[in-house]
């Protein structure tokens, strides 16, 4: 068997315990060492280029079908009402202190917090920093639509890591207009005859 074959057969066992994900990737990366190796990453935190790593191929997997399996974002994204302009987004932590082990650049022991969101291309700017932590605001929206594949979905990884950015507070977003805010009453400009005459006239 050569390494190309070792690589494939352990990525199906890692594949096989952890929880199909269709926001998690495999990326090609080099070791401290200078060897090849594929990473996993989870792509609700940021992409392909900028998403946590949660696992390497060929080492434990533990830390990553912990995470994985606990995540509550492949439910929303296999339900009937998974919705295009859904946005799922994980914040990763951790709560103590990250150790590096020897020749495994970037990987972390210690106790992982991953803080899921499910923000919204219509209605994020209603939430800004505190988006909704479950998709129930989802249930008779007007503006849902069926969900492709997320290949499909156009600039699916930039919206992602704009998400983050409000979610983490470093962009600023501005409050939207709803419905339900009470606008300052206007003066009183005259009877709508005189209101419609100013218009034809102006």
């Amino acid at each position: 068997m050569n390494q190309q074959d070792a690589i494939t057969k352990k990525n199906t066992g890692i594949q096989d315990q952890v929880r199909t994900c269709e926001l998690r990737m495999e990326r090609g990366s080099i070791d401290a060492r200078g060897n090849e190796r594929i990473e996993y990453v989870c792509g609700a935190s940021g992409g392909t280029e900028h998403g946590y790593v949660l696992g390497v191929a060929g080492e434990d997997s533990a830390a990553m079908r912990a995470i994985c399996n606990a995540c509550p974002i492949p439910d929303a994204l296999e339900s009937r009402r998974a919705c295009l302009n859904l946005v799922p987004v994980r914040r990763f932590g951790v709560r103590s202190l990250p150790v590096i082990q020897p020749g495994a650049q970037g990987s972390q022991s210690g106790e992982t917090v991953a803080e899921v969101y499910f923000t919204c291309r219509w209605f994020y700017k209603l939430y800004r920093e505190k988006q909704p932590r479950n998709n129930s605001m989802c249930l008779g929206c007007p503006y849902w639509f069926p969900r492709p594949p997320v290949e499909l979905i156009p600039r699916y990884w930039p919206e992602t890591q704009r998400m983050l950015r409000i979610v983490n507070g470093e962009e600023k977003v501005a409050s939207a207009l709803t419905g339900f805010t009470i606008s300052p009453q206007r003066p009183s400009e005259g009877a709508w005859w005189q209101r419609l005459l100013r218009k034809i006239h102006f």
